[in-house]
């Protein structure tokens, strides 16, 4: 196994998470700030994710990228939400309150153990549900199902499965059904 640096395997965690890596140093808005690394996620989790160092950063060296990230996310109008992580010997209190000021703080440490990493990083990364036993999930789906009398709301049901667009189209169908039915009565006499 090779020895990586604490910021590579944040790195390689939150590009597993679709997170993309971005070129150092950060540019935002025409603002140059340096920083150990920084991610942007994609929706639902549009987090800018800075990474700092306390090896290579001083604590007021950390405030000041945060800030100056904070700062050009509000000149440019972003909403998107700021997340600090933190490797490397963890900061004092003091330090960490005044960077949750600007960010949310995520102090991870050395991230040598990779179960402990994802636990710190668990917020940034996408939750794993268990999979639902087959036979259990369709006898909770017949059971929902045989409930249903009303045939519309049954074909609707049935056509989720084959997605957003199929059931958009036949809703969109249904409610214009009455109105083409007028147009064709009215056309006939």
């Amino acid at each position: 196994m090779t020895d990586t640096t604490p910021i590579e395997r944040v790195a390689e965690l939150l590009s597993k998470a679709d997170f993309r890596r971005l070129p150092i140093p950060l540019s935002i808005g025409g603002l140059q700030i340096d920083a150990a690394a920084a991610f942007v996620g994609e929706p639902p989790c549009p987090d800018l994710v800075v990474v700092g160092d306390t090896l290579d950063q001083t604590p007021a060296r950390l405030q000041q990228t945060v800030e100056g990230v904070g700062r050009a996310l509000d000149m440019m109008g972003s909403r998107r939400p700021l997340t600090l992580v933190v490797v490397g010997p963890r900061p004092e209190s003091s330090t960490l309150t005044r960077l949750s000021r600007h960010a949310r703080v995520l102090p991870v440490g050395d991230a040598s153990d990779q179960s402990s990493l994802e636990n710190r990083l668990a917020v940034l990364l996408p939750l794993d549900l268990p999979k639902l036993q087959e036979s259990r999930a369709d006898a909770a789906f017949d059971k929902l199902f045989l409930g249903i009398k009303d045939p519309i709301e049954r074909e609707l049901i049935e056509l989720s499965h084959k997605g957003e667009a199929a059931v958009s189209s036949r809703l969109a169908a249904l409610v214009d059904e009455p109105f083409v039915q007028i147009e064709d009565s009215g056309a006939k006499q």
